[in-house]
Order: C-alpha cells, then sequence, then structure tokens
C-alpha cells in the first residue's frame, strides 16, 4: 500500500479535533467603468483550511462586470464555474452575469491549521517509508506538541473569521451603497467561520441562502444534507450550539467516505489510503465528478436566479 504525505495531515486533523476543543481587507475588483453598479447578489466565500496559495481573480460569466478578488480558494471556484456552466448549458442563460464572488482574505481569514509536512507535493511513499518520517518527526518534535500547535493556529484562524465576516459585509455595503442578497459557500474550516453568521442576515431579509462542502457540523440524518449524512461530522456534537437560521435554503453537501461531514472507521480508513486526504479534497476539482454535483449546482442556480428575478 501506498500513502502520500497529504493523507498523513488529513488523518492527524480527524484525530486533533477529535480528541482536541477548540473557540471557535475584502474588497473584489470593481466594475472598470460603473463604480455605481450593484449586484443582485453577492456570494460570500471562505476556502478550507492551508489554502493559502495565490489565486487569481476571477470573472466567472461572460460580459460580467464582477471579478472576484481570488480568495475563494479552489473548491469553492470549481463549483461556481461548474454551477455557471451547467446552468448555460441547460438553460441557454448565464448564471452568474449578476453575481459577485467575494473571498474572505487572508487578513480577515487565515484558513490556518499547519500540520508538519513528510514529503514533497505528489511524493507516493511507501507504508515503511511514512512510518519512518513520522518516527523521525516525532523524535524530534512530541506529538502533543505538534497537535497543540495545530490546535492553536486553527483556533485563531476560526476566531478571526468569524469576528470579520460582519464587518467585511457592512464595510463593503457601506462603501458601495449596494444591499445585495447574500448567499454563504464554505468548504471545511470556511463552513465553520460563515455558518453563525447566517441568523442576522436572515433576520435582515438579506440571507439568500447558504451552500456547506465537508463541514464539520453536519450532523446525522441532517435534512439539509445532500450526498450523505449517516453519522456525522467530527463536530457534530457541538453542532447543537451553533446558530441555526432556520433558512430553508441550505445545503450540506457530503461526499462518502468524507470523514470530516461523516465520520466513520471505514471513512477515515480511506482518507489514509487516499491521496491528499482522501474524498474530502476533492469537491468540485477539475476532474472530478460525483453523482449529486448536479443536484448541489442546480440548487444554487434556483437561488440566484429567483432572487435575481425578484430584484
Amino acid at each position: 500500500m501506498k500513502m502520500r504525505s497529504r493523507a498523513l495531515v488529513a488523518t492527524t486533523t480527524a484525530f486533533a479535533l477529535i480528541a482536541g476543543t477548540f473557540s471557535p481587507a475584502l474588497a473584489a475588483e470593481a466594475p472598470a467603468d460603473g463604480d455605481d453598479l450593484c449586484p443582485s447578489v453577492v456570494v460570500v466565500a471562505a476556502r478550507g483550511s492551508e489554502q493559502n496559495e495565490e489565486f487569481p481573480p476571477t470573472s466567472y460569466a461572460e460580459g460580467s462586470p464582477w471579478v472576484s478578488n481570488g480568495f475563494e480558494g479552489p473548491n469553492i471556484k470549481g463549483f461556481l464555474k461548474r454551477a455557471q456552466q451547467h446552468h448555460l448549458d441547460t438553460t441557454g442563460e448565464s448564471l452568474m452575469e449578476d453575481v459577485l464572488v467575494m473571498g474572505l482574505d487572508d487578513e480577515i481569514y487565515p484558513a490556518d491549521f499547519p500540520v508538519p509536512k513528510l514529503a514533497e507535493d505528489d511524493e507516493e511513499l511507501e507504508t515503511l517509508e511514512m512510518v519512518r518520517r513520522v518516527q523521525v518527526l516525532l523524535a524530534e518534535t512530541p506529538a502533543q506538541e505538534i497537535v497543540g500547535d495545530s490546535l492553536q493556529s486553527f483556533a485563531k484562524s476560526l476566531r478571526s473569521g468569524v469576528r470579520g465576516v460582519r464587518g467585511m459585509i457592512e464595510g463593503y455595503e457601506a462603501s458601495t451603497g449596494c444591499a445585495p442578497g447574500y448567499i454563504l459557500i464554505g468548504y471545511s474550516q470556511g463552513a465553520l467561520v460563515l455558518a453563525p453568521h447566517e441568523k442576522w442576515l436572515q433576520e435582515s431579509g438579506r440571507l439568500v441562502g447558504s451552500i456547506y462542502f465537508g463541514s464539520p457540523l453536519v450532523t446525522a440524518g441532517d435534512r439539509t444534507a445532500i450526498g450523505t449524512a449517516a453519522h456525522g461530522g467530527m463536530l457534530k456534537t457541538s453542532s447543537e450550539n451553533a446558530p441555526d437560521s432556520g433558512n430553508v435554503n441550505k445545503l450540506n453537501y457530503c461526499l462518502p467516505d468524507d470523514f470530516v461531514c461523516d465520520l466513520s472507521v471505514d471513512a477515515v480508513s480511506n482518507g489514509i489510503q487516499g491521496a491528499s486526504g482522501g474524498v474530502h479534497a476533492t469537491y468540485f476539482l477539475d476532474g472530478q465528478t460525483q453523482p449529486e454535483d448536479a443536484s448541489v449546482a442546480e440548487r444554487f442556480a434556483g437561488w440566484v436566479s429567483g432572487y435575481t428575478s425578484r430584484s
């Protein structure tokens, strides 16, 4: 059996979260020739842990004046591109033309959850070699110190993100005079950052919907789940304390064997054996398709189309 270094990262993350506890300059590109324009819908996007490589700003629809700031990360970016293309193919109409995508930048939300790197990216390791490298690492740094440092960085990132979202949205509205509807889209750690903000957006009539991929807050049998939710996520025991907006436009997309949102022995085992943390890392990446992808895209498209038609 072969494993890659990120598989161990995924497993370390899983058991660190199970064993540990934590306390839980946004600016998208403005239109070049229309400062007084306002989008009907704004997608507030929170990327997953350690997705901190630089990604280019993205336009999601031909002819749209809106360009993202690039901080939505690869999984959410892949979803939005796929949703736009699916809607175009099935209806002949553009979905994202009047939608601005604003990712939480690295000052508001660092997306930190650092773990030691045991191998180069895409380097395949035999099991014995992986074990040897782990032994060397643990000889240099005690396991409790590794887990403690990771959880501390994770908690700091999470607190910063949760505290920053409301100010970011209010700052955007104050600086532009715009009053759009909002769709929250969070992947992995990003779901934890955005979920607490559903209620106040709902109460002010500005929440169009929320979508989370691989959220650790999914509960067993969650009625908002698409995919699987047989066991519930890593933090399912904490989910009862999470704000519940009561919003019908909410999806928790959880792929089978994603140990973050549907924790089981088999899911953890498959995560260990798979590359880059197994299924959890694959949501809407190029070349990765799942049977429920189209359904999630269509539900999102319905929210956007329904809201922009009213606007």
